[in-house]
């Protein structure tokens, strides 16, 4: 089976679920990135700035423009599928292209206030990804998956500071990113870079002129906050008290927890009775989506492992994440998906609220061939 026809078999079982087919812009804002995942992506993005001093980036996914078309009213809050070309710039070391085609589906529905209903369209979601990787012909694959929402009520129970909680959030779009952070905590770091701290102790007015002289002495210009935001962050940090040693320790056993599917919930509610945490409304979540997966038995899920830090390299995934790949390190995923009902409110400022869940498949990667 050629590439296009892998795409086009692939696609056909989006299509079927998806509703209409959407052609996002190409080209996004620089700040809408940043702002959703932080300065961390800036290093794969493909950015210009026109002549006018405006940062733009070619889009990194397809999701991003998709959701700010729902998040303006540009497009109704319903079911799109999607296939067009992406581009990131490759990790260093690595022969990725710089663009490549992606195809995948954005599911968008009216907030519900109980979520009751989320744990069965994360398992339809999920379904569709696996079994269009399928049809697209993709073998020799495994799914990993995880639950940032189970990772949000953890640092909840635990008692971080919000300054901390927001930190914590922020890393765990990064492999290893909390890890790092809590090694620092016992090994007696603070945490607070040194640029914080030191502007941290001036008053508010001081704090603003001494980031416009940083600022100044770098030829740079504030991108997406403005520079009273930056000194009040950076105030904000320096207030930050490191978080308790046991909540760390604590923190980073659930960030260790790894398991089959099928013994995932014990584990997690192992983890829960011992350290008197109440997780029993994420717990509840998750057990009904493992049966409702279950039921439906989706291509690769007999083998699916659960991993406490599995999370995506975009910021705005907040809850059942999953990814399918060849390689044990999961370094080269063919699908990567997984739940964002944050992201519509972000994107409107509060204007606007949207349940959303979706899904990407590298077509590059669906044969075996592609996964070298």
């Amino acid at each position: 089976m050629t590439t296009p026809a892998r795409t086009a078999a692939a696609l056909a079982r989006i299509a079927a679920v998806s509703g209409a087919r959407v052609e996002p812009q190409t080209l996004l804002p620089v700040e809408i990135v940043l702002e959703l995942s932080g300065e961390a992506v800036r290093s794969r993005l493909c950015t210009f700035t026109t002549a006018d001093g405006h940062e733009h980036c070619l889009r990194p996914d397809l999701t991003t423009p998709i959701a700010q078309l729902v998040a303006t009213n540009a497009l109704p809050v319903t079911r799109y599928h999607a296939s067009g070309q992406v581009y990131r710039l490759p990790p260093r070391g690595s022969n990725d292209p710089v663009e490549h085609q992606q195809i995948g589906f954005e599911w968008f529905g009216p907030m519900e206030a109980s979520r009751a209903s989320y744990p069965e369209e994360d398992a339809d979601a999920l379904t569709v990804a696996l079994e269009a990787a399928k049809a697209g012909g993709a073998t020799g694959a495994s799914v990993r998956f995880g639950d940032v929402a189970i990772f949000h009520a953890v640092i909840d129970e635990l008692g971080f500071s919000p300054q901390w909680k927001d930190r914590l959030r922020r890393a765990f779009s990064r492999r290893k990113g909390p890890r790092e952070l809590l090694e620092g905590v016992a090994s007696g770091q603070t945490g607070v870079p040194a640029l914080a701290a030191s502007i941290g102790k001036l008053a508010e007015k001081e704090a603003v002129k001494a980031v416009e002289q940083m600022l100044a002495d770098l030829g740079a210009e504030p991108v997406g906050r403005s520079i009273e935001d930056i000194a009040d962050r950076l105030r904000d940090k320096a207030r930050d008290q490191s978080p308790p040693l046991n909540a760390s320790a604590a923190l980073t056993r659930y960030l260790g927890l790894s398991a089959p599917a099928g013994q995932s919930l014990a584990a997690l509610r192992a983890f829960a009775h011992e350290t008197g945490l109440n997780l029993t409304a994420a717990l509840d979540a998750f057990s009904r989506r493992l049966d409702l997966i279950a039921k439906a038995n989706p291509p690769f899920w007999n083998t699916a492992v659960f991993s406490a830090e599995v999370g995506r390299r975009f910021e705005y995934y907040d809850g059942f994440v999953f990814e399918l790949a060849r390689d044990p390190a999961f370094e080269r995923p063919i699908v990567s998906g997984g739940r964002y009902d944050g992201l519509i409110t972000r994107l409107s400022a509060g204007q606007k609220l949207a349940s959303a869940i979706g899904a990407a498949l590298r077509t590059d990667r669906l044969s075996e061939q592609g996964a070298q």
